[in-house]
């Protein structure tokens, strides 16, 4: 078995110059626009969609957010347990090293932190789009 890979953990966030006005749930936001789109794509892993299969369609019927995803079922971290193989491939290509970039590039110039944002399916389509994208490209380079 693979070793798992952590991409993103909350507690990263939340500690140093993290804004005092939020709480941990703005540490959340981006993660969760992240497995918000995994799951859009069906790259899950299916330990998620064995263990937490009502948040998955709650999820998908815009009932709660990504952020509530990890919060609630990856104990506050993205990890390549919760994605499946092309959603690992992809997450190893694109989360480390552009993914806080392309977040921090849609972010709105007018608020304090990135951490600002708003967690609404507004800015996650914004999010997602972008992340589509690079998905697209990376897909087409693979070929």
């Amino acid at each position: 078995m693979a070793k798992t890979v952590k991409y993103d953990d909350v507690s990263w966030h939340t500690g140093g110059e993290f804004p005092e006005d939020l709480d941990a749930q703005a540490a959340r936001t981006h993660i969760g626009f992240f497995i918000g789109w995994a799951i859009d794509n069906n790259f899950q892993s299916d330990l998620l969609n064995e263990n937490f299969p009502e948040e998955i369609e709650k999820f998908k019927q815009r009932k709660i957010s990504g952020s509530k995803i990890i919060e609630k079922c990856c104990d506050d971290k993205l990890t390549s347990d919760d994605l499946n193989d092309v959603g690992i491939k992809f997450a190893n290509y694109y989360y480390d090293e552009l993914y806080m970039d392309d977040y921090a590039d849609l972010s709105d110039d007018d608020l304090a932190t990135i951490y600002h944002e708003p967690d609404n399916y507004e800015k996650y389509k914004q999010v997602f789009d972008v992340i589509e994208s690079r998905y697209r490209s990376w897909v087409e380079s693979k070929n």
